[in-house]
C-alpha cells in the first residue's frame, strides 16, 4: 500500500493544516463513457480540471464544484435530496473521472459525484474543486497529524 504524505506549511503562513484542513491535488475529468463517445464521434475530449481536494469526513458522499462539470460538457445523470449547514435542497449528481496526480492514482471512475457550489481559494491561493468525502475516502487510510501540519493518505 502506498503512503503519501501531504504537509500543509508554508513560509508566509507557517502551518495551514488548522486555516485550510487536509488538502489534496485532484483533477477531474470526463467519465469513461462520454470520453469514448467523443473518441467515436471525432470530438475534442475536454482537458481534466485541477485543483484541491478537501478531505471532509463529515460529509456522505464527494462533491465538485458544478461549473467543475459545466466546463467539462458533462450532463447530470440524476438529483438527490441533500442536507447542508444551509439546510436542505436539491443536487445534481454527476458522473466522472478522479485522479489524485501526487498519489499516482489516475482515472479512479466514480459514478456519483454530487455537484455543489463550493469552489473557493486557501490563503495560498490554492483552488478547492473538491470535496472528498466518505464514499471515496473508504478505500483509504487517513492519518490528521495536525502536531506537525501533515496528513497522510494511504491507497
Amino acid at each position: 500500500m502506498p503512503v503519501f504524505n501531504f504537509f500543509h506549511w508554508s513560509k508566509e503562513h507557517g502551518r495551514t493544516l488548522t486555516q485550510t484542513g487536509p488538502l489534496v491535488s485532484v483533477e477531474i475529468g470526463v467519465p469513461a463513457a462520454l470520453k469514448q463517445h467523443l473518441g467515436e464521434k471525432g470530438l475534442a475530449i475536454p482537458s481534466a480540471v485541477s485543483g484541491f481536494a478537501l478531505v471532509d469526513t463529515g460529509a456522505f458522499a464527494t462533491a465538485v464544484d458544478h461549473s467543475v462539470f459545466d466546463s467539462l460538457g458533462v450532463p447530470h445523470i440524476d438529483e438527490i435530496p441533500t442536507f447542508t449547514p444551509h439546510g436542505p435542497g436539491t443536487s445534481k449528481v454527476y458522473p466522472a473521472n478522479v485522479s489524485f496526480p501526487g498519489m499516482n492514482v489516475a482515472d479512479m471512475p466514480m459514478e456519483r459525484v454530487v455537484g455543489s457550489t463550493l469552489k473557493w481559494k486557501t490563503p495560498e491561493d490554492q483552488e478547492i474543486i473538491m470535496l472528498m468525502g466518505r464514499d471515496l475516502l473508504q478505500y483509504f487510510l487517513l492519518v490528521y497529524n495536525g502536531p506537525s501540519s501533515d496528513v497522510t493518505l494511504c491507497y
